[in-house]
C-alpha cells in the first residue's frame, strides 16, 4: 500500500511540473529535473523497501575534497 501511495505522489508531482517545462521547451531543465526525480524515486523506494544504498553526501565529499584541499593550501 505505501508503494502505491508513493507512486501516486510521484505521478502527481510529474503531472504538475512536467507540462510547463515541455511547453517552455526547456530541454536541459527537463533532463536535469528528470534525473533528480529519478534519483529521488530510487532513494524513496529503497527506503520504503529497506534496501541499503550509499549516502549521496559521500559522493559529493569525494568530488569536492580535492578542491577544498587545494583552496586550503592556497589560503594558508
Amino acid at each position: 500500500m505505501p508503494a502505491v501511495l508513493l507512486t501516486c505522489f510521484f505521478a502527481v508531482v510529474l503531472w504538475i511540473q512536467l507540462p510547463s517545462l515541455i511547453k517552455r521547451k526547456n530541454f536541459r531543465e527537463i533532463i536535469a529535473y528528470s534525473l533528480m526525480m529519478i534519483m529521488g524515486m530510487v532513494y524513496s523506494y529503497a527506503y520504503l523497501w529497506d534496501i541499503k544504498l550509499p549516502n549521496p553526501t559521500h559522493a559529493v565529499d569525494a568530488v569536492f575534497r580535492p578542491i577544498t584541499k587545494f583552496l586550503d593550501h592556497l589560503l594558508v
